[in-house]
């Protein structure tokens, strides 16, 4: 099983509060995808509030699955230049914009 990482750098006027709102909505749109068994087993997320970033990781179609279902949603509340996102294997440090 293949591993990703997916990290998303907000800026400083997203509240990190609706940025996870909108991630565990796009767990729950993954779920009917993958199933929820599947996300619960295979996905997991961390919220660094210092660093103002959010990351995804776990098994590479899931991941991508949800990062996608997630870049879309982040899109259309808070616009495209909102935050950035960068993917790299799991355990390789990513990299973000500042």
């Amino acid at each position: 099983m293949t591993q990703n990482e997916h990290r998303f750098q907000f800026n400083p006027e997203v509240d990190l509060q609706e940025a996870e709102a909108t991630l565990r909505l796009s767990l729950l749109a993954a779920e009917g995808l993958y199933g929820e068994a599947r996300i619960r087993t295979d996905v997991s997320y961390s919220v660094e509030p210092l660093r103002a970033a959010i990351r995804i990781e776990g098994d590479a179609p899931i991941t991508d699955a949800v990062a996608q279902i997630y870049t879309s949603l982040l899109s259309h509340e808070f616009g495209r230049d909102a935050f950035t996102v960068r993917r790299s294997p799991a355990g390789q440090p990513a990299t973000s914009a500042a």
